[in-house]
């Protein structure tokens, strides 16, 4: 499914307005994606860069001001491509990022692929406490998610492992002060020259700093990985996931298993099939730490 725009169809004042900034665009190059709205590479006269627009009153600008915001307060060593400027002009919203997705390519999380390292790295690096930033609440987003994921646990042998999985988790555990993604893995994470960069950053939020691991260990049992395998990954990147109480583990995960159940169900049918697979390998990862409880 893609319900992009191609450059073009900007109107012209506006684009007039970016070309103020760039120079002259000799080249737009539109960007497949999931999102409706404009996402190009643009090649100006004076600075390449990646812009992304949407109508500033459409219904699906929400995850483009989360990603505004983001962009605002991801601090420039982040490996994510750095926020440019931003401007609303004639009915529409536009954000301008550094093109770290030229000549990128998505990442392979596979056993044994080299892309794995520089993967992990980044990640550590994210899970990090970034201080008395305002913003968008890891606790509502994860909530309103279970919200939606608790309705289609239906079948006695999804329903009880996840009410298992469920009991004694409080949300409020998610708060916390460190910027997360919130949907790490190989759609959002892109390799080029030897470093991995997060992208597409519309479901960020403050909360816990370990909810960005605990969100990319499906990713990797998904891509064939063990959960004792994930677990020993996620150990040498981040030396804290060890302490990391197994009961948030869990509730997380379990909201997270239940989200992509919901997908499943009631998604983009192009999305479907990856989302049985994710909520496969949540399924996996609870079973592997329901024992730990």
């Amino acid at each position: 499914m893609n319900d992009r725009l191609d450059w073009e169809y900007l109107p012209q004042r506006v684009r007039d307005v970016i070309e103020d900034r760039t120079g002259t665009v000799i080249k737009a190059e539109s960007v497949i994606g999931r999102r409706p709205g404009v996402a190009a590479r643009l090649y100006a006269e004076q600075d390449d860069v990646f812009v992304k627009a949407i109508p500033a009153d459409s219904p699906a600008a929400e995850p483009y001001r989360r990603e505004q915001w983001a962009g605002r307060h991801l601090p420039v060593p982040a490996p994510a491509p750095r926020s440019l400027w931003s401007l609303e002009l004639d009915g529409w919203l536009v954000l301008a990022f550094e093109l770290v997705n030229d000549y990128a390519r998505h990442v392979d999380l596979r056993r044994d692929c080299a892309d794995l390292p520089f993967v992990l790295d980044a990640v550590g690096s994210l899970a990090v406490e970034r201080g008395a930033v305002s913003g968008p609440s890891a606790v509502e987003h994860f909530s309103s998610l279970y919200a939606k994921g608790r309705l289609v646990l239906d079948q006695p042998h999804v329903r009880d492992l996840y009410l298992r999985a469920m009991d004694g988790f409080d949300v409020d555990r998610l708060g916390g002060s460190t910027l997360i993604h919130g949907d790490l893995g190989p759609r959002t994470l892109l390799i080029k020259d030897g470093s991995a960069y997060a992208v597409d950053w519309s479901t960020a939020s403050l909360g816990a700093w370990w909810i960005d691991l605990v969100l990319l260990a499906p990713q990797l049992i998904a891509e064939g990985h063990s959960p004792e395998q994930v677990d020993e990954l996620l150990s040498g990147a981040v030396p804290a996931w060890a302490n990391v109480p197994a009961r948030e583990v869990i509730g997380l995960t379990a909201i997270w298993g239940s989200h992509h159940l919901y997908q499943a169900e009631h998604g983009p049918v192009t999305r479907r099939d990856d989302a049985v697979r994710l909520a496969h390998a949540c399924t996996t990862w609870l079973t592997h730490w329901l024992p730990r409880l």
